[in-house]
């Protein structure tokens, strides 16, 4: 908080694939979820954990237009209601923009969509969900971002580059099982004070964030502090 100024209702950008919808290792999938018959030493143990997993217990095909192609899609109903619980305005930033009044539909919520790419020519498709983010900063919001691929070193420095007051957690879960589930119990909504409230909101598929603020990559959390 900056001069006295408050802050606004947290902001959660949602993707689709990786995040909600999960990619499990076809062995764990026809083993029924179960790890007993990985070597001592596996590290998909971890991963696929009664304790860590959100094990998906939904399925459904949807046919995305633009494609003419249906596709599986996999996710677990208590991850989303607690994604749909949280006190925050949850946007969907996902490839699956043209589709998300299906995934609305599917997963029982009713998100609204960034439009943060053109359909047709592509155009911002590369470029798009940063700047998403990046010009959502001036809003004065907590910002939660939840993506397997963007949430990347690079976008942590482009963040840092532009000044902003709020908080700001990327987190980039493992495609394989998603967002994982919080090791200390569940939590209900965002808070723009302290800090620690907004970081153990979510936790991704292998490990927490650490620090005050960050932007959680696959290889090492990047501290973007706010604007004194």
């Amino acid at each position: 908080m900056k001069g006295g100024t408050r802050m606004g209702r947290s902001l959660l950008f949602i993707d689709f694939d990786g995040v909600i919808n999960q990619f499990p290792d076809p062995k764990v999938m026809r083993r029924q979820g179960t790890t007993d018959w990985m070597r001592p030493d596996d590290p998909r143990r971890a991963a696929y954990a009664p304790d860590n997993w959100f094990r998906p217990d939904r399925r459904e095909r949807l046919l995305v237009h633009d494609l003419g192609r249906r596709f599986t899609i996999r996710w677990n109903a208590e991850l989303v209601a607690r994604l749909d619980a949280l006190d925050a305005d949850k946007w969907w930033l996902s490839i699956w923009q043209p589709e998300t009044a299906q995934l609305n539909r599917a997963l029982g919520v009713d998100w609204p969509t960034v439009q943060w790419y053109d359909p047709t020519t592509r155009e911002g498709i590369w470029t798009g969900k940063r700047r998403t983010i990046l010009d959502a900063l001036a809003q004065n919001r907590p910002i939660v971002w939840l993506d397997d691929e963007e949430t990347t070193y690079n976008a942590g420095l482009a963040i840092q580059a532009t000044p902003h007051e709020a908080p700001v957690l990327g987190v980039g879960p493992d495609s394989a099982i998603g967002v994982g589930r919080p090791p200390d119990g569940p939590r209900r909504g965002f808070h723009p004070q302290p800090a620690r409230r907004i970081r153990r909101a979510v936790r991704d598929g292998r490990r927490r964030a650490r620090g005050p603020l960050g932007v959680l990559t696959h290889d090492r959390p990047v501290f973007v502090p706010t604007v004194a």
